[in-house]
């Protein structure tokens, strides 16, 4: 993951940094997905979301 997040982590900012930050976002959402706390019709548009801000080229 790090290597596929480190070309869009921005200037200034740590590649691990980020990748963490990233990866703690998407497994948030998992759990939350996973314990009913999120809408289920939303997970693609959430994801789409997640992954269009933080890696943004």
């Amino acid at each position: 993951m790090l290597e596929s997040l480190e070309e869009v982590a921005g200037d200034g900012v740590h590649p691990g940094l980020f990748t963490e930050v990233f990866w703690a976002a998407l497994h948030g959402m998992a759990t939350l997905a996973r314990a009913g706390r999120l809408p289920p019709q939303d997970t693609e548009r959430r994801t789409e979301l997640l992954v269009d801000r933080l890696a943004v080229l």
